[in-house]
């Protein structure tokens, strides 16, 4: 390969990766930027906490029935 084809080569792997990035962290389309302002990252992120706590939450319950369930069967 020549310097010339490295050259293009460089650019379009930069280009792509430039778009990617720009797209990731960037903001959506129609965004009005205010005080609730979310990049998809952080929109990604901040509805995987909140699937987090909801998941966590259930669990806790069906292990707060079953020990229940498990105590009163012991009598």
């Amino acid at each position: 390969m020549g310097k010339t084809e490295n050259f293009v080569v460089g650019l379009f792997i930069g280009t792509t990766v430039g778009a990617a990035i720009a797209y990731i962290f960037g903001p959506a389309q129609r965004t009005t930027f205010d005080a609730n302002y979310q990049s998809r990252w952080q929109r990604a992120l901040s509805e995987g906490k909140k699937a987090e706590v909801e998941y966590k939450a259930a669990l806790e319950q069906q292990f707060a029935e079953a020990k229940q369930g498990h105590t009163l069967g012991q009598d």
